[in-house]
């Protein structure tokens, strides 16, 4: 098996696993094939709004491991409690994505449409 040392190579893995196509991919969080492609691909990184939409597309993706290779793919009910790498990354990443829904909700709430 593939060693999964790479953000990239975890969303193929993960990707694969749920056995969808990077374009189908790209349709369910909002992007297309080749953006898939590039980050597969460890071209490029997605952007803190895309990597959100993932994890919130994918409930069950556990975003340390996505993000940081810490733990499990799929979430699990605690995480691990000697791993300060893994709870600090997981908190920005919550917080980030209240952020994120916080503004996503003033765009809706103001009738501006988001691409």
């Amino acid at each position: 098996m593939e060693e999964l040392t790479t953000f990239g190579k975890r969303l193929k893995h993960y990707r694969k696993a749920k056995k969808l196509s990077g374009e189908e991919l790209g349709r369910i969080i909002g992007t297309n094939k080749g953006q898939i492609s590039y980050v597969e691909n460890d071209k490029a990184l997605p952007t803190l709004e895309g990597f959100i939409k993932l994890l919130n597309a994918f409930p069950e993706l556990d975003g340390n491991w996505l993000a940081c290779g810490v733990g499990e793919m799929l979430k699990v009910e605690s995480m691990p409690q000697n791993s300060l790498e893994a709870a600090n990354c997981w908190k920005l990443l919550e917080l980030e994505r209240a952020k994120s829904n916080t503004y996503l909700d003033l765009l809706r709430n103001n009738n501006i449409k988001i691409e």
